[in-house]
């Protein structure tokens, strides 16, 4: 086969390195490669599938929500849950709706100070009634004592040690007073009331004469359970 000269087209033998026209040197050209083909009849490799082809990617998988948690002691379930515990700050006996102390026995007081110093717990009327009865006792004492005492010394002494010795029945007065009201389930703060002219005279018939909380209440056990 017969090439040509690239630069005049002069006619070229097979073997010729030059051009014997122009003398332009010969360069010989690499007949380009045909593609292969896969021959017929035969079955492409796996590898081959998978550089010509473009894997598509996988289908992302449906998100499912997680399960709802629920409560193992709901607070309300068609009606209040009374064993659900109370919220911040509120007492137990009035977040479930009755008392906290259930069938706890009364303690009664056994010594002087839990009789006339204590402002927790209840008491009842008999007792609040027999120990202010006492309290009145001894300050009419003391007072006569005193009174006496200070005559001999200075009147204006004998004055102060008696308003001193009201002061002192005042203590174990408004703690008899906070207790009887926890009785009737009422707050201590309402013993204010006794400082407040016309509403102590209605205090003072509220707690004498109205019975307590029949059976336990939040500030405590019946008193009335027990004697003492």
């Amino acid at each position: 086969m017969s090439n040509f000269c690239s630069n005049c087209g002069t006619p070229l033998d097979g073997d010729a390195k030059f051009c014997p026209s122009c003398g332009t040197a010969v360069t010989a050209s690499i007949p380009p490669t045909p593609a292969q083909a896969t021959p017929a009849g035969t079955t492409a490799s796996p590898q081959t599938l998978h550089n010509s082809q473009q894997q598509a990617p996988p289908a992302p998988k449906p998100m499912t929500p997680p399960p709802m948690q629920q409560p193992s002691q709901p607070y309300y379930n068609g009606a209040p849950n009374f064993n659900r515990p109370p919220y911040p700050g509120q007492n137990p006996a009035s977040a479930s709706g009755f008392s906290a102390y259930g069938n706890e026995p009364y303690t009664p007081d056994k010594n002087i100070t839990e009789k006339f110093f204590r402002y927790d717990n209840r008491l009842n009327r008999k007792r609040y009634i027999l120990r202010g009865l006492a309290l009145v006792g001894i300050y009419l004492v003391a007072s006569l004592i005193l009174g006496n005492i200070g005559m001999m010394i200075d009147e204006m002494f004998g004055t102060l040690l008696i308003w001193l010795l009201g002061l002192a029945i005042m203590v174990p007065s408004i703690m008899l007073l906070i207790r009887r009201l926890h009785d009737l389930n009422r707050p201590g703060w309402w013993a204010i009331g006794n400082f407040i002219p016309v509403l102590n005279i209605a205090l003072s018939i509220y707690v004498l004469f109205i019975p307590g909380t029949p059976g336990p209440n939040q500030y405590g056990p019946d008193p009335l359970s027990v004697t003492n």
